[in-house]
């Protein structure tokens, strides 16, 4: 019986795992100091858009780091909702709505605003979550915007 449900938790995690880049290996925890670094280090080395690093992950679970000083364009996940916690700075999250101009790209949609969404402002210490399949745009970056964030792929509706 353990092997069965073992062969059917693989079995629902692998179309998840294969629409994107490949699970990050294993590495369960990071501490603070860790997250100082990666930040010290995103900021550093930033270019135009979004950079970011795996702070922890498994499996199809990472928990990135994410970094910015201008927006970026707005986008959803098919498949996969998104929480957010702001570590530094702060923007405009829209949310709902929809994509303007919308691209498919596989396990994801991009566009180049949103129209008719919610705008919510965001600074240091607040929480996000958008659910799957939602139009999000993080606009009005105010100086820098630092995101804590997990990708959590969600079963078809």
């Amino acid at each position: 019986m353990r092997l069965y449900l073992l062969a059917v938790a693989i079995a629902f995690a692998l179309p998840a795992a294969a629409q994107e880049k490949p699970a990050a290996p294993l590495k369960p925890f990071a501490s603070d100091a860790e997250v100082q670094s990666l930040l010290a280090k995103l900021r550093a080395e930033h270019k135009p858009g979004s950079t970011d690093e795996i702070i922890v992950s498994a499996g199809p679970y990472p928990v990135e780091l994410e970094y910015r000083t201008a927006a970026t364009p707005p986008g959803l996940h098919k498949d996969k909702a998104e929480l957010v916690y702001v570590v530094a700075g702060g923007c405009t999250l829209v949310t709902g709505g929809t994509l303007v101009n919308a691209k498919d790209k596989g396990a994801n949609m991009s566009g180049t605003a949103i129209k008719g969404g919610h705008a919510q402002k965001l600074s240091k210490g607040d929480y996000a979550l958008v659910p799957s399949n939602t139009p999000h745009w993080y606009s009005d970056v105010r100086g820098e915007f630092a995101i804590v964030t997990m990708h959590m792929p969600m079963a078809a509706q």
